[in-house]
């Protein structure tokens, strides 16, 4: 039986009504706590503002770059347009500010897209690129200018950070006494080292401070009998020699624990193992103790600087441009030393592998910023100068610019004895190193930009055996070239101990360079190079490039400009001085020409005779000495009749040779004029030349056959040492790289620069345990280079970094200029033997400003600090602003804007686009605060916000749930 239902009819909007009301009036409480929130708190009295840029969706990015390729300046803030009524004068300001960091962040995406384009090396795309990072740079100046000037009632904007602490990034060296020799064995410390067996003999001089005479220890492994050459056992050995001669030096074992041994299956990696430990020796020594180490057997040593791996181009798609791009692999560049004269098979360069081969001693990857490296020279101690352009940090330092030029010594054993950059401001390159006898290193190439020049006077005085040195410098005047926007050629000039002596800059009308430079017996200083117009004193020009040659005494002063050429295209571009005659190969009008001028008159350089060798057919110039009364000059060359040709298998072999002739000093006399070819059919370019007691060593990548060796992978290196004199090859090997590619940037040859310390990863010479604790030394600071401290008043007090400075002369100078309200001290790295300078108020009350110095004198990027107000972290706003001073306090924002980016490339573009988000981040910041006020950041508010959120939050659920339920009730009706 059915029964009946009963229909209840209700009416919903009852129900409906009721949760409407209690969501607004939730609703209406989080709003009025919001309103009370900001209004209440905003320093301008009213939450009201005027649109912001961003609020509007602002201007395009094209718009922004169409404007500023336009010629209008980044900052108009007669242009920002306000839409309320009297609003407080700090919102125009914050939105011309804005705009001004869009159109710079707007410049750099535009940068970066034709950089990551399928054709950015165009001529179109260059020329943009080339415009868009002039403006960036003016943008920069215009900004960062209008951050300090401009006048807010309510903001203070600094253009760093607010910190409590500031510290130097860029280390300055500590004495360290440990000496870390290279890995010389795998295995464990009691078994037997291949490298300490056979005829292992060597000698340790030992020079303790106050004492004249030095203690002389002679190691002989042979001594050990029939002990087990361990790395144990031969250092106990060697320990004991060492007591017995009475010194505190040690030996020991350092061992390298082995690395995790992988397996890679289907993109996962799995661990089957561990490595064997490494080993190597390690020397305590003592500050009071100079060690010396030499070796009875010697014999010439080649340093190689190389690129290794793969240069066939790939496709790959690129996700910024969606595009498939030809993409060149990025090569390892690395440091190599070879052994000539060693019975050695061909060898394949693998980067790390530091273990001895025949043949190979060394082995050291270079730094990824080196870009490129011109010249090496060994020094008189064994050791190897590496002359390179960087664009980036090297061995801890910071570039100012662009490109700057680095100096990297390395002792014989491939450890960085020092590294000093150039500290050019915009970009600086490189082209010629020399070294003197006394171990002066003298450096010549291009700079563009500033480049402030000084001059340096070293005293040097003797207390009780200790030698202590002062150094004086003088910032030079006139020096910058005719015009500071092309390349003007330059040369510095290092003592010893790398510390520089003076630089000269000098410039032709239009651009010149620097590429060749020698040394007088006297310690005068000749650079040969090319100049497109007319050298200062040089004689005038000939027209398109000229060859030109320019003296300096020992102290810097310059002596003597010549330059001279033909119509054509001239360079001098390999320089000798012997006794008072001065030998200069150059190329005039694609011939070779050698020239002698004679330097017997002070001041004077007078030409005595010129030699035209012949053409070049494409080639270049690499080297030239003078020894046993004969000139020898040496390059590449596709003419086969240099000085008439050579002979047999040292005739011309075909498309280009490495060449070497020779003529004697009298140009006039013909009859020991010789010339020795190597090579093969294939085209041996750009080859690396170095002449050695009238022999000359060869260097070069070929693709092709050579006779005497066998072609190993797709593009090899050779190594070849010739006797001009009779024609014979001596000695050469061949070798590959890593996936069959190896290509020889610069060699240097070291006369006995090889022995039986290599096997041991020891050096030749004396170990140096610090290097010079001179900032001018330790960074890319100059001196001469600047920045300023500005108080509350906005007082600023200018830092000159001067050529003796020290960080501790340095943090002197701060506290003084800040009148002692800034403690600054000198702290220790942690794990590196290295200081860093610390900043940091003196008091609660303490604040100061690190402002960066003038363009292109900077000093603050050189030293890694970064502009910034240092206060305490309460001292957040200020009654007495470092721009004027009012009776209102004044929020201090930190904008964490670095006016040292640049659109150089890829990666500094990816950095200047960070720093412009961030400074753009932080005015939005500023914008809220002069909006809303200082966020309450209490428990009681953050309490009172969630409690208001979740009232909302749960009377919005129950109306959606009842509308829900409601609807499948009434079938959606």
């Amino acid at each position: 039986m059915l029964k009946a239902l009963m229909t209840v009819s209700f009416d919903s909007s009852l129900l409906t009504s009721y949760f409407n009301s209690k969501l607004a009036t939730a609703n209406s409480g989080s709003a009025a706590a919001k309103a009370a929130a900001t209004t209440a708190t905003s320093p301008t009295g009213t939450s009201k503002a005027p649109t912001a840029p961003w609020e509007r969706g602002g201007t395009n990015d094209d718009e922004l770059v169409k404007n500023i390729l336009a010629g209008k300046s980044f900052v108009r803030e007669s242009s920002t347009k306000i839409d309320v009524a009297g609003s407080a004068a700090d919102y125009k300001k914050l939105y011309t500010l804005y705009t001004g960091l869009s159109s710079l962040r707007a410049v750099a995406s535009k940068a970066q897209s034709i950089l990551t384009g399928s054709n950015a090396d165009s001529i179109t795309n260059t020329t943009t690129l080339n415009t868009l990072r002039r403006n960036f740079s003016k943008g920069l100046t215009e900004v960062s200018g209008y951050v300090k000037d401009a006048q807010y009632e309510y903001l203070d904007l600094i253009q760093g950070q607010i910190t409590e602490k500031l510290k130097s990034t860029v280390g300055v060296a500590k004495t360290d006494t440990n000496y870390f020799a290279k890995d010389i064995h795998q295995g464990t410390a009691t078994e037997a080292v291949e490298a300490f067996q056979g005829d292992v003999k060597f000698n340790i001089s030992i020079k303790t401070t106050g004492s004249a005479t030095p203690k002389n220890v002679s190691i002989d492994l042979g001594e050990m009998g029939n002990d087990t050459r361990s790395m144990s056992n031969v250092v106990n050995y060697i320990n004991g020699k060492l007591k017995d001669a009475g010194a505190t030096t040690k030996f020991e074992v350092q061992r390298t624990p082995g690395t995790d041994k992988t397996v890679t299956v289907s993109g996962k990696t799995t661990k089957v193992g561990t490595n064997p430990d490494t080993f190597s020796l390690k020397i305590k020594g003592d500050t009071t103790e100079a060690l010396t180490f030499s070796a009875p057997t010697t014999s010439d040593s080649i340093f190689m600087v190389q690129s290794v791996g793969n240069t066939d181009k790939t496709t790959e798609y690129n996700k910024t441009t969606k595009k498939f791009e030809e993409v060149t692999p990025e090569q390892t560049m690395e440091l190599v030393k070879f052994q000539a004269d060693a019975t050695a098979t061909s060898t394949t360069s693998t980067p790390g592998d530091t273990y001895w081969t025949a043949g190979r001693s060394v082995q050291e990857d270079l730094a990824d910023s080196i870009t490129k490296v011109h010249q090496t020279v060994s020094g008189p101690d064994g050791s190897v100068y590496v002359l390179a352009d960087v664009n980036g940090t090297i061995d801890g330092q910071t570039i100012k610019g662009t490109q700057d030029v680095a100096l990297i010594k390395y002792d014989s054993a491939g450890k960085v004895v020092y590294t000093r950059t150039l500290g050019a401001a915009d970009t600086a390159t490189g082209y010629a190193l020399a070294v003197s006898d006394d171990g002066k290193v003298a450096i010549a190439g291009s700079v563009t930009g500033s480049l402030p020049t000084v001059t340096t006077t070293s005293t040097s005085y003797t207390v009780e055996g200790q030698t202590y040195t002062i150094n004086q410098t003088k910032e030079d005047t006139g020096t910058s070239g005719t015009n500071a926007t092309v390349a003007d050629s330059f040369v510095t000039v290092f003592n010893a101990d790398g510390v520089e002596q003076w630089t000269k800059r000098r410039g032709s009308t239009e651009e010149d360079m620097a590429l060749g430079v020698t040394f007088g017996a006297d310690g005068s200083v000749y650079v040969a190079g090319k100049a497109r117009g007319v050298m200062a004193g040089g004689g005038g020009s000939a027209g398109g490039w000229d060859s030109y040659v320019m003296g300096f005494d020992a102290t810097g002063k310059s002596t003597f400009t010549t330059q001279s050429g033909t119509a054509g295209t001239d360079q001098a571009s390999a320089i000798k001085v012997v006794g008072n005659t001065m030998y200069v190969a150059g190329i005039e009008d694609s011939s070779m020409v050698l020239k002698a001028y004679d330097l017997s008159v002070a001041g004077k350089a007078t030409l005595t005779g010129t030699r035209n060798l012949g053409g070049l057919g494409g080639g270049q110039i690499g080297a030239i000495d003078v020894y046993n009364g004969q000139v020898y000059v040496g390059g590449s060359s596709g003419n086969a009749n240099i000085l008439g040709g050579g002979t047999g298998a040292t005739a011309f072999h075909g498309g280009q040779d490495a060449f070497a002739a020779t003529v004697n000093v009298n140009f006039a006399d013909t009859s020991g004029d010789k010339v020795v070819y190597y090579g093969g059919t294939d085209v041996e370019d750009d080859v690396k030349v170095q002449f050695s007691s009238g022999k000359v060593y060869f260097s070069g990548q070929t693709e092709g056959e050579i006779a005497g060796t066998t072609k190993i992978g797709e593009a090899d290196a050779y190594i070849a040492r010739m006797d001009v004199a009779s024609g014979t090859v001596e000695w050469s090997q061949r070798y590959t790289g890593k996936e069959g590619e190896v290509n020889p940037n610069a060699m240097a040859v070291s006369t006995g620069g090889a022995s039986v310390l290599d096997k041991l990863g020891l050096p030749q010479g004396t170990i140096k345990y610090t290097d010079s604790t001179l900032i001018t030394s330790a960074t890319s600071t100059r001196a001469g280079d600047s920045f300023y401290l500005r108080d509350s008043r906005g007082s600023d007090k200018k830092i000159t970094i001067e050529a003796n400075d020290t960080l501790e002369t340095l943090a002197k100078k701060i506290q003084r200029a800040a009148g002692y309200t800034l403690k600054v001290t000198v702290a220790k790295v942690t794990g590196k033997a290295e200081s860093q300078l610390v900043i940091e108020p003196a008091n609660k009350n303490s604040s100061m400003e690190i402002v960066k110095g003038p363009a292109g004198k900077d000093a603050l990027e050189g030293l890694g600090i970064s502009e910034g107000l240092i206060t305490t972290t309460a001292d957040t706003s200020s009654s007495s602003s470092s721009k004027k001073k009012t009776s209102t306090d004044e929020k201090l924002i930190g904008l964490n804007f670095n006016s040292d980016i640049n659109l150089t490339s890829e990666e500094s573009i990816v950095a200047a686009i960070k720093t412009l988000d961030d400074a753009l981040k932080n005015v939005r910041a500023a914008y809220r605060y002069l909006r809303y006020g200082e966020e309450d950041t209490s428990d009681d508010a953050a309490s009172k916000k969630t409690s208001s959120a979740s009232s909302t939050a749960y009377w919005t659920a129950q109306s959606s749930n009842y509308a829900a339920a409601l609807s499948r009730l009434t079938g959606g009706a």
